[in-house]
Parts: structure tokens; C-alpha cells; sequence
């Protein structure tokens, strides 16, 4: 945004601020299994994705349908946003970066991600939504597989598959450094 305004510089904060309780309150929602206040994020055509096709959901019934079955499915989560950049397109609207892990219980076992989220926020109605968020993962599994499962390239173990993890793999500065 080019308006540098005492009035623009106060609102850029403010939507700054309100896209940093957008990240939060989606963990607090998926850990409290509120599903209402899940899909309240989103806006109605939002796209939520895994960055390498394994999940995609369009649009908020396809959103509700996946979660009314994968919060039913969860044991004990606890999602922690880390790091967060926002990059204003428009007043309306701005992309971001948000790194974070996850701590979750499945089948009797605790399972650790860590998590890119790439994401597409709209404000509507005096309100910023995600209108895209796509899921990249460091690594999905175990935590008694960790330590081995680090190393290797094959390091999101969704659902019974062992994936090659997207991250840092697809990242190009990345791939330069692999190269040297």
C-alpha cells in the first residue's frame, strides 16, 4: 500500500493485528474442537490445502464436512503459531507466511508437525478471513520417529503413507545450497 498517511499507517496496524488474531484464534478453534468458530475464519469460497495435493477443500461446506470428521478423529492437539509476515495487496486484502508446529494425539500416539502456512487473507465485512490457506510440512509423524526420521526425505507420515516432505526441499534458495 502506497498511502503513508498518519491514518493509513494506524490502519495497517490495526489489520496487522487483527491477522495476527486470525492465525491465533485457528489454533485456539481446532485445539477447542469449536467448529463453529473454525469455519467463522473463512470466508464462503475459501480454499484449504496441503501444498503437495494430498488435501484440498473448496469452498466453507467442503471445509465443514473434512473437519466435523477430523475433529471427531483427534485426540488432544495443541497448534503454536511461530513466526508471522503479512504483505498488504490492497486495503482489502493481503497474503502471508506463518510457521508454526503441532502437537497432536492419534491412534495413542504423539504426533509432531512442523508447519508452513501460506496464506491468502480478505477482509469482508470489517473482518479478515483466510481465503487461502495451503498446509507445507518440515516434517508429519511420530514423535518416536523423529529422531531417525529427521534425516530423511520421506518425512510426513500421513494417514498410513510415508510422503516426501515439502519443506525446505521445495524452497529454491534451498536447492542452491544443495547444489554446492
Amino acid at each position: 500500500m502506497s498511502d503513508d498517511s498518519l491514518e493509513a499507517r494506524i490502519q495497517a496496524i490495526e489489520d496487522r493485528n487483527a491477522i495476527d488474531d486470525l492465525v491465533s484464534t485457528y489454533c485456539l478453534a481446532i485445539d477447542e474442537r469449536d467448529l463453529e468458530r473454525f469455519l467463522s475464519l473463512f470466508s464462503e469460497d475459501a480454499v484449504l490445502r496441503h501444498e503437495d495435493g494430498v488435501m484440498r477443500l473448496d469452498g466453507l461446506p467442503a471445509i465443514r464436512e473434512y473437519y466435523t470428521q477430523r475433529f471427531a478423529g483427534y485426540g488432544v492437539t495443541f497448534h503454536t503459531p511461530h513466526s508471522r509476515i503479512v504483505e498488504f495487496v490492497s486495503p482489502d486484502e493481503a497474503t502471508g507466511v506463518v510457521t508454526g508446529h503441532a502437537e497432536m494425539s492419534q491412534d495413542g500416539e504423539l504426533v509432531l508437525a512442523a508447519i508452513r502456512y501460506s496464506d491468502r487473507y480478505r477482509k469482508m465485512g470489517g473482518r479478515w478471513l483466510f481465503a487461502e490457506r495451503v498446509l507445507g510440512f518440515w516434517y508429519y509423524m511420530k514423535a518416536s520417529d523423529l529422531p531417525a526420521g529427521f534425516a530423511d526425505s520421506l518425512r510426513k507420515h500421513y494417514r498410513g503413507e510415508r510422503l516426501p516432505a515439502e519443506l525446505p526441499e521445495s524452497l529454491s534458495t534451498f536447492q542452491a545450497w544443495q547444489t554446492l
